[in-house]
């Protein structure tokens, strides 16, 4: 009788070898009968890949993937020739899965290739077209797709089976997905934030009531310097290619992400954060806006007044310089105005007989031909300073007009309430507006984009006058404050202008004049200067002020209508009234720099006591 041979172990070393990823020498007979497979796992965030790493470098769910996968394999009598693993990809077709086309490559390339092995259909294919395709391509190939985790068998009876589990696969994302939306919903509307904070915030987790949740919180690092963007832009001396050159030399990088390091930010990012009210508290969602609980990093008034220079410079075509000059923008070509059309003057430096010479030229020049040649800069800042002495005011000028501001400032926080009740009549009439623009929508009777944007500048306005309310007496003090900095501005501007640098220059000239014209005379140039409103007010003050003094007639028409006993028109004048709360035309608190940045009004020049006597225009 023969002795029974003992059965041989179901665990072997090239067992193990081959789990391990090991390829374990085999003899040359057994490889030649062993069928060839590949295996696909894949997993569907990044986050996947990183669980467990510490015991396995591609996460505890590939790992896991891997050992069904194998077991698969030997089941079918099969050696893996090749395996594919998606690192974390989302997409919802596999069209966008990289490592599944390259699977199907590698099959096209090795015939002997039977079996594609993998988990579940489900971590495959997310719709039932997919897998249909996919399957019909492989049979073609001579390929079968087995599953590890599922036992369809053979015959009509698994095809069906199988493509009934696809099916019901493609449902379960569909409903996945539609109970992932209305949360999302949901969240935007009770205030939250979805996805990954934005630039200058951070995802942290906070305990409230006694247990850990996903919150948003401030960047103390990068929110500072989004805030100093904002403001900074808004002054309109710089471009969004400029700002974003000066904010990598601060610091700011965009945050590191699995796939890809720490980056300076470029010009597109920053575009899209200056046009993102994500930054004033709000957040947009499928074209609405909600409130949120996020803190604010800029204010609703600051953020429309960057919206307003990004749109004007996307509709005038004002290109950004290659070259910055504190007169950029505020020069027009004198012989064009004088023809009818409006012609900015460019700045251009050019290089020859030993050095670098700026221009101002027409942009006009080769586009219609003005005949106007380049203006040298130092023959229009000689000219600048000619026209700034003549719009000094007087020491005792000023001293009286000072007790007028105060006097009006006081007039103003009396009427203070009705300023409110104005403001607040106006958010009833948006609040209005709003729920007009819903029901258009509802009827149909309006275009969808056209509702969004209308509903937008709507619930902005809307928070701009709620922190009008908030702040309109501060407001108050704030503007007559400003203007007295900006009265102490005309005791000598000129000494004041010579002896500022160049980006306070360019704030000097914003408060006297609204633009320069430039023109080219036999003498050399030529300017003509418009007054903004600030200082036209101020001048007409400071004339009926002397005009009164003295006994005589003030030199300006417009100053004869003013009465320095009436406080409604001093108010009216100051255009801070009871209706606007505005302070002084141009003069709105300041959100872009500090007081002593913008006004460098000490120390003073010495105050001469003569009056002018010079034409000032």
């Amino acid at each position: 009788m023969e002795t029974a041979k003992s059965p041989t172990s179901t665990t072997s070393f090239s067992d193990l070898e081959q789990l391990l990823g090991v390829n374990a020498p085999r003899p040359a007979q057994a490889s030649v009968d062993l069928a060839q497979a590949v295996v696909y796992l894949r997993v569907s965030t990044p986050r996947q890949m990183h669980t467990a790493s510490d015991i396995d470098e591609d996460g505890n769910s590939i790992a896991t993937q891997r050992v069904e996968t194998l077991r698969k394999v030997r089941e079918l009598k099969a050696t893996i020739s090749r395996e594919f693993v998606e690192p974390g990809q989302s997409a919802q077709t596999i069209a966008k899965r990289a490592e599944f086309k390259k699977m199907m490559r590698y099959i096209d390339e090795h015939p002997e290739v039977k079996y594609v092995v993998i988990y579940m259909r489900s971590r495959v294919f997310r719709n039932f077209t997919d897998a249909a395709i996919t399957k019909r391509e492989l049979l073609e190939k001579g390929v079968r797709l087995i599953s590890a985790k599922e036992e369809f068998g053979d015959g009509y009876m698994a095809d069906a089976m199988e493509a009934i589990t696809d099916v019901m696969n493609e449902v379960q994302v569909r409903m996945n997905g539609e109970d992932v939306r209305v949360k999302m919903a949901h969240k935007v509307e009770q205030g939250g934030s979805i996805g990954r904070a934005k630039l200058g915030y951070l995802n942290v987790r906070k305990e409230f009531s006694g247990r850990l949740v996903n919150t948003i919180d401030v960047d103390p690092d990068r929110a500072p310097l989004i805030r100093w963007a904002f403001e900074q832009y808004a002054t309109g001396r710089h471009s969004v290619a400029q700002l974003a050159d000066i904010l990598t030399d601060q610091g700011l990088t965009m945050r590191p992400s699995p796939s890809r390091p720490a980056r300076p930010i470029n010009k597109s990012s920053l575009a899209k954060i200056l046009r993102d009210p994500y930054y004033t508290g709000i957040v947009r969602y499928k074209g609405r806006l909600f409130t949120g609980r996020h803190e604010p990093i800029v204010t609703k008034e600051l953020f429309v007044k960057v919206q307003t220079i990004l749109n004007s410079r996307n509709r005038d075509g004002d290109r950004d310089m290659k070259h910055f000059h504190y007169l950029r923008g505020h020069l027009i070509c004198g012989a064009c105005h004088a023809a009818g059309r409006l012609s900015r003057l460019v700045y251009s430096q050019n290089t020859g007989n030993g050095g670098t010479y700026e221009y101002y030229t027409c942009a006009a020049r080769n586009r219609v031909g003005c005949p106007t040649t380049g203006f040298r800069i130092e023959d229009i800042e000689d000219q600048i300073i000619d026209k700034l002495k003549l719009i000094r005011l007087d020491a005792d000028v000023i001293g009286k007009l000072r007790e007028l501001l105060t006097q009006t400032l006081q007039s103003m926080i009396d009427a203070d309430a009705d300023a409110k009740s104005a403001l607040q009549r106006e958010l009833s009439d948006l609040e209005a507006q709003e729920e007009r623009l819903v029901e258009l929508a509802a009827d149909g009777s309006i275009s969808t984009p056209r509702l969004r944007e209308r509903l937008e500048q709507v619930v902005m306005r809307k928070g701009v006058i709620a922190e009008k309310l908030e702040q309109s007496v501060e407001r108050l003090h704030y503007g007559a404050e400003t203007a007295l900095a900006y009265l102490d501005l005309l005791r000598d501007p000129a000494e004041l202008f010579k002896n500022a640098k160049d980006d306070v220059r360019r704030e000097l000239l914003a408060v006297f004049y609204t633009r320069t014209r430039v023109y080219r005379v036999p003498e050399g140039v030529m300017l003509g200067v418009e007054l903004t409103e600030v200082n036209e007010v101020f001048q007409s003050l400071g004339n009926a002020v002397l005009a009164a003094s003295t006994n005589k007639k003030a030199p300006r028409d417009s100053a004869g209508s003013l009465s320095l006993n009436s406080e409604n028109s001093v108010l009216s004048f100051l255009g801070l009234n009871k209706d606007t709360l505005a302070g002084v035309p141009g003069l709105e608190p300041r959100t872009t720099e500090p007081e002593s940045v913008v006004l460098p009004i000490t120390p003073y020049p010495t105050v001469r006591t003569e009056a002018p006597t010079e034409e000032q225009h």
